[in-house]
C-alpha cells in the first residue's frame, strides 16, 4: 500500500534539488502491510523493516552502496541491537601498507596468521598490501579489545611500512602530516600528467597545504618553468636522477613551498630502451632544509601505462610520508 508520508518526503527531496519527481518514483512510497520505513538520508528511495511473522525479520535497501552503507550504520544496526537480534558483534580493522609486497608482509607477520579470534588475513591490490584483523565479541567494545593488542604488535613489527588503517589513504596521511607541521607542498609532474596533484586534491581541505603543481610534459617546460639545466637534461636524459631532483627544486622555488615532489619516467608502452626500460621512474624530493634527493623505481611496464602512472603517484606520496615521519 502507498504511504502518503513517504510520498511527501520523496517529492520534497526532488523539490530541494530543483527537480520534479518522475511518476516512476511513486512506487518507492509503497510498503507491505505492517512494514515500517528504513530512512534513507542520502537518496530518495527508503528501505523497509518488516517482520511478517515471529523470528523472521526482513530489511530492504536501495542498491546504491553509499546509501545502503549509511542506512545500515545509522538505522539498521541500532534497530537490530534494540530488538535483541544481535547476539555477537563481528568487527574488522584494515591495516594498510606501502613499499612492501603481500608475500614479504605475510612472512614478517606469520606468527599472527594462525590466530582464531581475532583472525589476521593478508590482501593486496594496486601495489598496496593490507592486513585485515577480524574479531568476534559480545559487543563492539569486546571485539575491539581483542583487535587492539594485535594491531599494536603488528604496527610495532612493521614500522613505517604501515601507513594507515581503514579509510586512510596515502594522500590523507600525507595531508595530516603536512597540516600538523604547518608546511606546504608543490609538485612537478611529467609522466603522471597531473595524477599526483589529483590524488592530493581528493582530500577535503588540501588547499591548506597543497599549493599547486607544474605539468612539465615537454622538455622545454622543464627548462623554462622548472629551471632544469639544459646541459644536464641533454647529458642525463629527462628520465634521470639529476633531472628529477632539479624538477623538485624548481617546483619548490616557483611556488614557494616547504616541500616539493617530482616525477619523471617512461610509462610506455613505447619509449623504453635496454638502459631505460618501460616502467623506469625517478621521483625527486626537495626538503625544507634545502636537500635534494631522488629515488629510482622500476615498475612492471608489462602491466600497462596506467599501472606505471598510478604506482608512480602513490610512491611519490609514500616517499614524502616517510620523510615527514
Amino acid at each position: 500500500m502507498e504511504d502518503p508520508d513517504i510520498l511527501v518526503d520523496i517529492e520534497a527531496k526532488f523539490t530541494s534539488r530543483g527537480r520534479v519527481m518522475p511518476p516512476s518514483n511513486r512506487k518507492q512510497a509503497f510498503l507491505p502491510k505492517g512494514a515500517t520505513v528504513l530512512p534513507n538520508n542520502q537518496g530518495t528511495a527508503p528501505g523497509i523493516i518488516w517482520e511478517p511473522r515471529p523470528n523472521l525479520l526482513l530489511m530492504t535497501f536501495p542498491g546504491v552502496p553509499r546509501e545502503m552503507e549509511a542506512m545500515w550504520r545509522e538505522t539498521s544496526v541500532p534497530y537490530l541491537q534494540d530488538h535483541g537480534w544481535v547476539h555477537e558483534t563481528i568487527l574488522s580493522r584494515m591495516l594498510r601498507f606501502w613499499g612492501i609486497s603481500e608475500s614479504a608482509m605475510a612472512e614478517r607477520v606469520a606468527e599472527y596468521l594462525n590466530l582464531s579470534n581475532p583472525t589476521v588475513a593478508p590482501y593486496a591490490s594496486h601495489g598496496e598490501a593490507k592486513l585485515r584483523i577480524t574479531a568476534k565479541g559480545a559487543s563492539t567494545a569486546a571485539a575491539l579489545s581483542l583487535i587492539e593488542p594485535v594491531e599494536k604488535a603488528i604496527k610495532a613489527l612493521m614500522g613505517t611500512d604501515c601507513y594507515g588503517v581503514d579509510g586512510d589513504s596515502l594522500a590523507s596521511v600525507v595531508g595530516s602530516l603536512l597540516s600538523q607541521r604547518q608546511q606546504t607542498l608543490a609538485v612537478a609532474e611529467s609522466c603522471t600528467g597531473g595524477g599526483l596533484g589529483h590524488l592530493l586534491t581528493t582530500i577535503a581541505g588540501s588547499s591548506a597545504y597543497f599549493w599547486g603543481g607544474i605539468i612539465a610534459y615537454d622538455n622545454s617546460v622543464k627548462v623554462n618553468l622548472l629551471k632544469v639545466d639544459a646541459v644536464v637534461l641533454e647529458r642525463e636524459g629527462a628520465v634521470s636522477a639529476a633531472v628529477a631532483e632539479q624538477m623538485a627544486q624548481g617546483a619548490k622555488d616557483a611556488l614557494g613551498t616547504d616541500w616539493a615532489l617530482s616525477i619523471t619516467g617512461i610509462a610506455g608502452p613505447e619509449g623504453g630502451s635496454s638502459t631505460k626500460p618501460v616502467g623506469l621512474v625517478y621521483i625527486g624530493l626537495a626538503t625544507p632544509a634545502g636537500e635534494r634527493l631522488s629515488v629510482r623505481y622500476e615498475f612492471a611496464g608489462f602491466r600497462g601505462r596506467d599501472w606505471v602512472r598510478e604506482l608512480s603517484a602513490y610512491s611519490a606520496l609514500d616517499l614524502l610520508r616517510r620523510h615527514l615521519l
